[in-house]
């Protein structure tokens, strides 16, 4: 096994499996697919068994209303019933006091909570809208380059990639969006092609964005990937950052996670050149925060379809929000002056 240690034989459950020492965690497995490394190996000794209680609705309400908030309890008890408990608690916290206590300040209301979940709630279309724009583009560039450069089938060929093991990886997880075909284009090929893959303009269009930005970071040829990336106004690095932080991002849009106030553990590298309007919107931004994402998303739409509306609507959402929850995403003071918000 290397460095690793064997702790635990994997079970279903999932359980802890193997220790990874070089990074202080632990990795998880179900059914030998490997979950992720998230327990570091120095809380291991202080872990106990989880014995909280399952509280009815009714009890949620009560706990909450106990911790401080105002409000009336059949309204929190729909709110409760059509959003959950766990959920809520990820907007209740900013309002609270004390972590240990979970005591909300004084005059916190029920519509003070919704009102940030719904700004949440509003931020992720948006920001999804913006990734509709960026990934079609995206998609685009990749094949028309790509297939104009090396023809239709460059994309599964090793000889232009720098990792063949990345490719095997990646063509494996293809393979599995390819079989059985859900795509009636797909099908068509396959029953009429003897090729173990489709040509790449259909390959990206069942492609996810992910698998894409993979398939872009392992490019051999760096003029290709100057090429691809060119009409974005980025540097190829910058953007194949910004598309693997997008992808996260787009995954909690799509689930409806909780964006605003998110710290990303894949951050967006900082532009050093190019557009003075993106430079300065960038200028003092955190790479692990919201605000260096949507600075990107709004340049980049605005590059690939500057009639869409969609950076003015971002500025204006977030000029809505409380100055506090403004600060919490990174944005400066004065951002909406900047002449990439307009």
């Amino acid at each position: 096994m290397g460095h690793y240690a064997v702790l635990w034989q994997q079970q279903d459950p999932p359980r802890l499996c193997f220790q990874a020492p070089q990074i202080g965690g632990f990795l998880f497995a179900h059914g030998g697919v490997f979950l992720t490394s998230v327990v570091p190996s120095t809380l291991v000794a202080t872990r106990v068994p989880f014995d909280k209680e399952t509280l009815t609705v009714a009890q949620q309400c009560a706990r909450i209303m106990e911790r401080g908030l105002t409000c009336d309890t059949a309204a929190l008890e729909q709110v409760l019933c059509r959003t959950s408990y766990y959920r809520l608690s990820g907007y209740l916290w900013w309002f609270q006091t004390s972590d240990a206590s979970h005591a909300l300040r004084e005059g916190t209301t029920l519509d003070d909570v919704i009102r940030l979940y719904e700004f949440d709630a509003k931020l992720r279309g948006l920001l999804l809208e913006c990734v509709q724009i960026v990934e079609v583009w995206f998609r685009s560039q990749f094949t028309n380059h790509l297939a104009n450069k090396f023809g239709p089938m460059a994309y599964v060929d090793p000889r232009y990639f720098a990792n063949p093991g990345a490719l095997k990886r990646d063509k494996a997880k293809l393979g599995e969006r390819l079989a059985p075909p859900t795509e009636v284009f797909i099908e068509s090929f396959f029953r009429n092609y003897s090729d173990d893959y489709p040509p790449v303009w259909m390959a990206t269009e069942v492609m996810s964005l992910g698998l894409l930005s993979k398939w872009f970071d392992n490019l051999k040829i760096d003029s290709l990937r100057k090429a691809i990336a060119s009409d974005s106004g980025l540097n190829q690095d910058v953007l194949a950052s910004y598309l693997r932080q997008m992808t996260v991002i787009r995954n909690a849009c799509a689930h409806h996670n909780r964006l605003w106030n998110r710290t990303f553990g894949t951050g967006i590298k900082l532009s050093k050149q190019g557009d003075p309007q993106l430079l300065t919107a960038l200028v003092g931004s955190d790479d692990s925060k919201i605000y260096r994402a949507l600075v990107y998303s709004a340049y980049l739409v605005k590059k690939i379809q500057p009639d869409s509306g969609l950076p003015a609507r971002l500025k204006a959402h977030i000029m809505s929000g409380d100055d506090d929850w403004i600060i919490e995403m990174d944005a400066p003071n004065d951002f909406e002056k900047d002449d990439l918000w307009v």
